[in-house]
């Protein structure tokens, strides 16, 4: 097998010397081969003992992805395989696609944000996972795929049939350390497609230039406010299409797409967007609208996206994973116009992550919710203190509003002991996640279940 994990080498294995962020695969050389590597790949030269197969390449990430999708006999060609990249909206996307799927019959598979430990899993892992899919008789795969991901290589090989761009915001700069490279790592994506493969990109989005200019082949658009655009696509122009009208109400909301009518209970323009995306791509994998229009309405809630607690008390109380000053932004102005008496707000900043966005972040909660309590949400190795007041820089024009509370779950709690009928309070930044990370300690906590306890002890 190949191996990029020292520990799970085997006798006979192939081991591959990763770079990591923190540990470089090379200093582990010694244990695989102790382990039974008769194969040793790395992007430096290593004294081998004889016997030993030592190949220096220049990328070894490459080199992993390319011997995982041999090893594996190229699943993703045995697929249809739906790539879903982009700041915001890719897990919305990548579930309403797969749900599209289903309702088409298709045996469909889904890896991302909720199924992995990590977005998109490393490649020896993905094309193993993949490898199982076409065994049990899938016929398509939709994957969500992070930036990291690109930058990593980790889809390196993949034969991708559709790749969705959903939009590019403020997210990921202490990894990327700039907007232009982090542009530059989604656009591999839509550099890598093959000419037989659709490209399906919000052209609403300003950095949807920088995507459709990297596609090779089809080029199918959506969004809202319809930019201009040259469509470069022949075969599907038949497919394009037009949002006619949103009617967006305080829990369910009707889009009509073309002629399709669709009610969901994901509301919010930017679900709009994460909607439209999934319809254009149903219309290329070949389904009729109204099976499109049952997948899309068969999705009743998505794990910590916008996921309402409902114990039957007298207030709302939303579970979101907005993370980004962008995604936090558009939390809040969704349920404002919703919201009878006050807008809650329970959120806070990840540690050893893109500084740059707390105080951003601690400015929109200031300016649009009437009470903000700030808290941790993994400070990793960071003093959760200095989060905090990080975050209270932004929001300092509104500091009447704003508390803070480091215990993530007393937070919880100080909002829903406040709240009144009327009061909506939205907790963000965590969604589906169970585990807060104190210096690489891992904490049980799991926002959604938080809230389902204390608000039966409140009864």
């Amino acid at each position: 097998m190949i191996q990029y994990d020292s520990r799970q080498v085997k006798p006979g294995d192939t081991f591959v010397a990763i770079p990591g962020l923190k540990f470089d695969g090379a200093d582990f050389i010694p244990q695989a081969i102790a382990n039974g590597a008769t194969t040793v790949i790395a992007e430096k030269q290593v004294a081998v003992p004889q016997g030993i197969k030592f190949e220096k390449v220049p990328s070894a990430r490459q080199a992993l992805a390319f011997l995982s999708d041999k090893y594996y006999g190229h699943p993703s060609r045995r697929l249809k395989l739906i790539g879903v990249t982009g700041t915001k909206g890719k897990t919305t996307v990548a579930y309403l696609i797969h749900s599209i799927l289903q309702a088409a019959g298709f045996k469909a598979g889904s890896i991302g944000t909720i199924t992995a430990a990590m977005t998109t899993p490393e490649s020896a892992d993905l094309q193993a996972e993949l490898a199982g899919m076409v065994e049990a008789g899938y016929t398509h795969c939709v994957l969500e795929v992070s930036s990291h991901a690109l930058a990593q290589d980790r889809v390196y090989g993949c034969s991708f049939a559709v790749a969705i761009f959903t939009n590019l915001a403020h997210d990921h700069l202490d990894y990327h350390k700039t907007m232009d490279e982090y542009l530059t790592a989604k656009k591999k994506l839509f550099e890598m497609l093959d000419s037989f493969a659709v490209a399906i990109i919000n052209v609403d989005d300003p950095a949807s230039a920088a995507m459709i200019g990297a596609v090779k082949g089809e080029v199918i658009p959506y969004g809202i406010k319809q930019a201009p655009h040259e469509p470069r696509n022949t075969k599907y122009n038949e497919f394009d299409t037009s949002v006619s009208s949103v009617d967006i109400r305080a829990k369910e909301m009707t889009v009509k797409i073309n002629s399709t009518e669709i009610r969901t209970p994901l509301i919010g323009m930017h679900n709009v967007y994460n909607i439209t995306a999934a319809f254009q791509c149903g219309l290329v994998l070949g389904v009729r609208p109204a099976v499109i229009k049952q997948g899309i309405e068969a999705v009743k809630v998505i794990p910590g996206r916008q996921e309402e607690i409902d114990r039957g008390q007298p207030f709302r109380v939303i579970v979101d994973f907005a993370h980004t000053p962008d995604s936090l932004q558009k939390l809040l102005e969704t349920y404002r116009p919703f919201t009878k008496g006050k807008l809650v707000l329970v959120f806070g900043c990840p540690g050893e992550r893109d500084r740059e966005k707390r105080p951003m972040m601690g400015e929109i909660a200031g300016r649009l919710a009437d009470q903000v309590i700030i808290t941790t949400d993994d400070p990793h190795g960071e003093d959760p203190q200095g989060i905090i007041k990080e975050i209270k820089v932004g929001a300092s024009r509104y500091a009447l509003r704003v508390t803070s509370e480091i215990d993530r779950r007393k937070a919880i709690d100080k909002a829903l002991t406040t709240a009144r009928e009327g009061d909506i309070i939205l907790i963000a930044g965590r969604g589906h996640e169970k585990f807060q990370d104190f210096a690489g300690k891992k904490v049980p906590i799991d926002d959604r279940e938080v809230v389902k306890e204390l608000l039966v002890g409140k009864r």
